[in-house]
């Protein structure tokens, strides 16, 4: 992993064989980040997704594994979480989404972290039983 911090952007690139959260947590511990929102793309060949059940108030996981295109990669980062969103594309060109629980690069993976001034930290929300943004 090679990362640089330019006023308030981080540029991240991931190497084959990292876990990206854990990697992600690894930067936000260096720089202290306490309020970012993060987009990216890359290959993986291992991700775990999930989907909230609002009603049984719980994720539903499934871990998929193949060579897969991230065509999308979103999410939040914070001092108590890091919440992300991914979409891997297939060989067959179909599209694969939800929560990314975990995944592992298998070619690179580039993230952009923008910094913000709000921290964000969560709080358990009640009525949907999910960790939202305390603000």
């Amino acid at each position: 992993m090679d990362y640089v911090k330019e006023d308030d952007t981080v540029v991240v690139r991931l190497d084959p064989g990292e876990q990206v959260l854990d990697s992600l947590a690894s930067v936000r511990d260096e720089f202290d980040i306490e309020h970012g929102f993060l987009t990216g793309i890359g290959a993986v060949d291992s991700v775990t997704l999930g989907h909230y059940d609002v009603d049984d108030q719980e994720y539903l996981e499934e871990e998929f594994t193949g060579q897969f295109e991230v065509t999308s990669f979103l999410g939040n980062i914070g001092p108590d979480k890091i919440h992300t969103h991914i979409q891997v594309g297939t060989r067959d060109f179909e599209t694969l989404g939800g929560h990314c629980s975990g995944a592992r690069v298998s070619g690179t993976f580039e993230v952009v972290i923008h910094l913000g001034e709000t921290p964000l930290t969560h709080h358990l929300d009640e009525r949907t039983g999910l960790d939202v943004f305390d603000i």
